[in-house]
């Protein structure tokens, strides 16, 4: 292909549309500088000619274009231009300050050598010569970024000016030199010292994430073997407030993100495949509610499983996220914050608010960093053992091995500690680059969506637990003037409320779909925290696990006896770890025992009962769930469904339990566990896919034939009438709320429903062969 054939084809494709969107010049009211180019490049507020003398305003040499340009993986609005001078004229506001970007085309770049772009300005009350403010330049042969550059305008304050944007294409054919081939986003000039009308009640939001990050690995959360994380503590914690308690949805990346996204659990949005994870289309993210609300919008997201096609750049304006490689998991918080540092220098003293998504992929594996000295953890420098900073994966998967446990685990932590340092720094550096007035008017969240094990329960790195090193998280906020300074918050707090509580804190109403709620209350101090408990689940393949935690009081349940054969070695292996360490059943008081070491081997049946709802609203099938069974008694009988089932599953069954599933009629055989370590455990069986009612029910207690009051059906926990039982009056859109306080006074011995999804937001079930790629690229599916 020519590069006139290549050429034609870029400009036609910008002029047909398929680059799409916009940028800016932001800047004063009533004589300040107070333009935005691109909705006067769509109204055609500008000149193609030279403006008369004495009138202020844009000039561009031939029609410019709204695009979005995407270079070195950030998509940005740009306005297009030809490479010949563009203008603005106008008088320059206090303190302003020019932010430019700038890029040529990436189809240009075949036959373009070189770019080089110049920003001058002239002064036009005193006559003088023109200034250079800020030259750009790049080469073919350079890796590909966006080229962004600052000059101070200071010294031309109150002053009418010239500033003249220019730029050369080496290379380029004579034929396509009028062609809008450079890409000019943002440009902003901004005056820091001006007053913001808006800034009553709409804060400019940055919400910072530390991928990976367990609270009590940072300084805010008292840690003391090393000094983690000085940075958040000077900037948000001294500043802000510590949320003590804040738990996330799921332990890995994925199901947790598009939970915090979106205020709702993860398991009622997601199917069963890790493939179809993202962000559903009926759901409403938090940055298109920002959007919406008149918010400018970057997202800027450092590991490769958040990509575009995923749902999670909806909202977004600019957006940055990187490719499908497991090279990318090395590059650090140095690389993101190339990107993320221009935007909030280009768009933080603006009329419009902002919302920025920085998420940090540091500390994930592998755990190295530039600070690492001589190879070796920068904490622990004079380790001589064998293990690298790329072990992890390895240890995880069972084919290295620790030759000195003693010696090599603190080694593996230190390692961890020392990417947590690395990551506090650019977090540090990105809060410097907001101006001080511009900072105290922000509304900053710091948190990360899940932690890391470091073999505290026998495991490594995440996804395969629920314990508090994989789902108690850090969450700190500052919001100067609002969120006190130095505060600790108690109370349990779930990362699915921060989509409420900052939409409430932009001036958006609530969604009664929202599963979060509202924390700006108990953030201002005006009432104390909600109390609410928290839910997370594994959401990672293999058999159900799921949490809740409340009041200082925390549930786990294992379901042990749920058939899994593993796919692949490493399947194999962890599922092998996870049969040693966790138990079917585990209950800790983390007031005394934060490390979850003396499990208290019984139930309690609220959180019992927070996870009974949650997974009742999230497991379709037909249940079949005993209903207070005495210690020692057996439930045994079947039930003859219209239609054959898919299969079964069991749901924290016990091993003495038994079920047997032959056609349409599944047999079962459970037995009663009320003076045993579950014995106020929920069990039962789900059977999958649609049976459509239930024909024949035979069931009987220690031999003794059930009643038909001994069973109920439905949403409501109807008695049953004896006969057949209709697919419309088994269904029920949760887990039926009768479970009854005295268990020796209970009537009912049985409980029979279907999940009814009619409701429910349709739930992201389409595989994306990007999104399973990246899974298989960085190891979590075989």
């Amino acid at each position: 292909m020519t590069w006139s054939d290549l050429a034609r084809r870029a400009i036609l494709g910008c002029l047909c549309g398929l680059l799409l969107l916009a940028v800016c010049i932001v800047g004063c009211r009533r004589g300040e500088l107070g333009l935005s180019l691109y909705p006067l490049v769509q109204a055609k507020a500008y000149t193609v000619t030279a403006r008369p003398a004495g009138v202020d305003g844009l000039t561009f040499p031939r029609a410019p274009e709204a695009v979005t340009v995407e270079v070195d993986h950030e998509r940005r609005p740009a306005v297009l231009a030809a490479a010949a001078p563009w203008r603005w004229r106008g008088r320059v506001p206090p303190d302003a300050v020019l932010h430019i970007g700038v890029q040529a085309l990436p189809a240009a770049w075949q036959a373009v050598h070189a770019l080089e772009a110049v920003v001058t300005v002239h002064d036009e009350e005193d006559g003088r010569e023109r200034e250079v403010l800020a030259v750009a330049r790049i080469r073919r042969r350079d890796p590909p970024c966006w080229l962004d550059v600052g000059a101070d305008l200071g010294r031309y304050a109150g002053r009418r000016v010239t500033i003249e944007f220019a730029a050369s294409l080496s290379g380029l054919p004579a034929a396509y030199r009028d062609a809008n081939l450079v890409a000019w986003g943002p440009v902003t000039l901004q005056s820091a010292g001006r007053q913001r009308t808006r800034r009553a009640s709409r804060p400019n939001i940055l919400f910072i994430l530390v991928d990976t990050l367990r609270a009590d690995h940072t300084t805010p959360y008292g840690y003391k073997v090393h000094d983690t994380t000085p940075e958040v503590q000077r900037w948000l914690a001294d500043r802000g407030t510590v949320v003590e308690h804040a738990y996330s949805q799921a332990p890995w990346t994925l199901p947790s993100v598009v939970s915090l996204l979106t205020g709702r659990h993860p398991g009622e949005l997601l199917g069963a495949d890790l493939a179809a994870f993202g962000i559903p289309d009926a759901v409403q993210p938090l940055a298109e509610r920002l959007q919406a609300l008149g918010y400018q919008t970057g997202g800027f997201v450092a590991n490769p499983l958040l990509h575009a096609g995923a749902g999670f750049e909806r909202g977004f304006r600019t957006f940055f996220a990187p490719p499908a490689e497991v090279e990318w998991l090395r590059k650090h918080a140095d690389d993101l914050n190339r990107h993320a540092v221009p935007w909030l220098r280009a768009y933080q003293d603006q009329d419009r608010p902002f919302f920025a998504y920085v998420h940090y992929v540091d500390p994930h594996d592998p755990y190295e960093n530039p600070d690492m000295i001589g190879g070796r953890a920068q904490f622990m420098p004079d380790y001589t053992g064998p293990i690298g900073s790329d072990w992890i994966h390895g240890i995880y998967a069972g084919k290295l091995q620790l030759s000195d446990p003693a010696r090599d685990i603190p080694y593996i932590r230190a390692l961890y500690d020392g990417e947590v340092h690395y990551v506090d720094r650019y977090v540090g550096e990105l809060l410097a680059a907001l101006d001080p007035e511009v900072l105290a008017d922000t509304l900053v969240v710091l948190t990360a969506d899940h932690g890391e094990e470091l073999y505290d329960h026998g495991g490594w790195k995440h996804g395969q637990s629920l314990y508090e090193e994989q789902i108690h998280v850090p969450l700190v906020v500052r919001w100067d003037g609002h969120v006190p300074a130095g505060k600790r918050l108690g109370g349990t707090v779930r990362l699915l409320d921060l989509a409420p509580t900052l939409v409430d804190a932009a001036g958006g109403k609530a969604d009664p779909g929202w599963q979060g709620v509202d924390l700006l209350p108990a953030l201002t101090g005006r009432e104390p925290p909600p109390r609410r408990p928290a839910f997370a689940e594994g959401m990672s393949g293999g058999p159900l696990r799921a949490a809740a935690v409340l009041d200082g009081r925390k549930l786990i349940l294992f379901n042990r006896e749920e058939p899994f054969h593993p796919t692949d070695e490493l399947q194999e292996h962890l599922w092998r770890v996870d049969l040693a360490r966790m138990q079917r059943t585990e209950l800790y008081d983390l007031a005394s025992d934060p490390g979850e070491h003396h499990n208290a081997s019984t139930v309690d049946p609220p959180l019992d009962q927070v996870i009974d709802r949650q997974l009742g609203r999230e497991l379709p099938g037909l249940w079949l769930v005993p209903a207070a069974l005495p210690a020692g008694g057996r439930l045994s009988g079947s039930i003859v469904c219209a239609r054959a089932p898919q299969g079964w599953a069991p749901y924290f069954l016990g091993p003495g339990d038994r079920v047997e599933l032959a056609g349409t009629r599944l047999r079962f055989d459970l037995a009663g566990e009320g003076a045993g370590p579950a014995g106020d455990l929920e069990k039962g069986v789900r059977l999958l896919g649609d049976c459509g009612g239930i024909s024949v029910v035979e069931a009987s207690l220690d031999g003794r034939p059930l009643a038909p009051g001994d069973v109920r059906i439905g949403a409501g926990a109807a008695p049953w009438s004896g006969g057949p039982i209709a697919a419309a009056a088994l269904r029920s859109p949760s887990w039926p709320n009768d479970r009854p306080a005295d268990r020796a006074a209970a009537t009912a011995r049985l409980r029979l429903w279907a999940l009814d999804e009619s409701g429910a937001v349709e739930r992201r079930r389409t595989v994306d062969p990007e999104t399973e790629r990246r899974l298989r690229t960085l190891g979590y599916i075989h």
